[in-house]
């Protein structure tokens, strides 16, 4: 598992020669928002200096590093292949079904082998934060996530807080 935050500072390196080739940006999520499909990468090409990577071009390697397994002229590819959509998890509001606000995401929690979004580690607010820590939600089944909002259903924040505890 990797946290977002941590991906974002992770250096871009080259199979061939394991020098840095970029700098992650973000990701790109799958149309269901419950996947990452690619790394956003900015390179130092003058014309086309964004560039995705498919997720599963990728492998992590420890220090903090992600090997890029292909060719660094792939780099060069058009960011319109891939459709774009500005989504961010960072600071959306977790709700219940009836509205209810239970916490903001703070971090999201990925598979490093799937690129499949498992968690997210939330805020309930600054106090809260420094007085009981953050808490980690799965991403269930069942959760509903919109543009706005991540939507739970209050039978679930039973197992949430189960599993803090």
């Amino acid at each position: 598992m990797i946290k977002y935050k941590q991906l974002l500072t992770s250096k871009l390196i080259d199979r061939k020669n394991k020098e840095p080739i970029g700098k992650i940006l973000d990701v790109i999520y799958s149309d269901d928002y419950r996947r990452v499909t690619h790394l956003l990468v900015k390179n130092d090409n003058l014309i086309k200096n964004k560039a995705p990577i498919p997720f599963g071009d990728v492998v992590f390697l420890e220090d903090n590093q992600i090997l890029y397994l292909k060719d660094e002229r792939d780099l060069d590819k058009d960011l319109e292949d891939v459709l774009v959509e500005e989504f961010k998890y960072i600071e959306k509001e977790i709700k219940t079904e009836d509205g209810e606000c239970i916490g903001y995401v703070k971090d999201i929690v990925i598979d490093k082998l799937k690129g499949s979004i498992e968690g997210f580690i939330i805020t309930e607010g600054v106090f809260e934060d420094i007085l009981k820590g953050r808490n980690y939600m799965p991403l269930f089944e069942n959760t509903k996530i919109t543009e706005d909002s991540i939507c739970i259903f209050k039978s679930m924040l039973n197992s949430i807080d189960k599993n803090n505890n």
